[in-house]
């Protein structure tokens, strides 16, 4: 049985999150939206979510903060780190997190893809 899924989208870019928030919403999950590190790591102690998908680049908390307080609030919490860039140590340091990451701008195949791979929303007998 597939529950609705609660997706954390965060994003310091208002067209960046209101578009994300509008294509998740079409594919039917629950979508919250964070456009700072601070809103998204006060609605994390409020919410549990499936997912959290955060941009990299963010002032004061950014999204590797955001990786290290999901996985410690929420280790079994799926996250998509996005960025325009990334550099060899941040890549590195994603993997070994065991995150997955998508360059900007991405499409919404790839998210959808992504997103699915991860067959949230999956009752804990049917996994």
């Amino acid at each position: 049985m597939k529950t609705r899924v609660r997706i954390l989208a965060v994003d310091d870019d208002m067209d960046v999150l209101r578009n994300l928030a509008l294509m998740l919403s079409f594919e039917d999950y629950h979508v919250m939206t964070a456009s700072s590190g601070m809103e998204a790591v006060s609605l994390l102690q409020q919410y549990q979510f499936d997912a959290v998908i955060t941009d990299l680049r963010m002032p004061v908390i950014d999204g590797i903060e955001i990786v290290r307080r999901t996985q410690a609030m929420s280790p079994r919490t799926a996250i998509i780190v996005t960025s325009r860039y990334f550099d060899d140590k941040t890549t590195n340091w994603i993997r070994e997190k065991g995150v997955n990451s998508l360059q900007k701008p991405y499409n919404v195949h790839q998210l959808s893809a992504m997103l699915r791979s991860f067959n949230l929303g999956q009752d804990e007998e049917s996994v």
